[in-house]
C-alpha cells in the first residue's frame, strides 16, 4: 500500500459487493424502458449488465481467495479454500432458487429490486465488518 491510499482488502471486497448491488439497477432500468417486457429492449442492456458485474466480481472472488489463503492455519488452507468454493456454491443454488422465482413477479422490476436489495444488504454487512477484519489482519501481520 503506497503511501496507505490503496484500500485494504476486506474494504475491496465490500466495494466488489457494492459494485454487484450496481449493476442490477441497470436491468431494473432496462425493464422499465422495456414497459415490463412488453417492449424489445437492446441486448447492449444485459452487456452492460455483465460488464459491471464482472468488475464487482474481479473485486470479490480473487480478494476473498486471498484473505482465506492467507488467514487459514498452514495446516488446513486448502480446505479452507474449498470452503470458500463451497460458499460461492451455495450462493449460487441460492440464486437459482431465486431465479424460479421470476415467474411470480408480475412486474418485473421488483425482482430485481429484490436482488438489489439482497445485495445491498450483503454490502452494508460486510462494511459493518471492515474494521475488525483489518484489525485481525493486522493482528496476522497480513496487510
Amino acid at each position: 500500500r503506497v503511501r496507505k491510499k490503496e484500500p485494504s482488502t476486506p474494504t475491496k471486497i465490500a466495494f466488489g459487493l457494492l459494485i454487484s448491488a450496481l449493476s442490477v439497477l441497470i436491468m431494473i432500468a432496462a425493464v422499465k424502458i422495456g414497459n415490463n417486457g412488453a417492449e424489445k429492449v437492446s441486448a447492449w442492456w444485459l452487456v452492460a449488465n455483465y460488464g459491471i458485474i464482472t468488475i464487482g466480481e474481479l473485486f470479490l472472488s480473487p480478494m476473498g481467495l486471498s484473505v482465506v489463503s492467507k488467514l487459514s492455519p498452514v495446516n488446513i488452507t486448502s480446505l479452507m479454500m474449498g470452503g470458500w468454493f463451497l460458499s460461492t456454491s451455495i450462493g449460487n443454488k441460492l440464486s437459482g432458487v431465486l431465479a424460479s422465482m421470476w415467474d411470480t413477479y408480475d412486474d418485473k422490476a421488483n425482482f430485481f429490486w429484490v436482488n438489489f436489495a439482497l445485495l445491498m444488504f450483503a454490502t452494508v454487512l460486510m462494511f459493518g465488518l471492515v474494521k475488525q477484519l483489518n484489525k485481525v489482519m493486522k493482528e496476522k501481520g497480513i496487510n
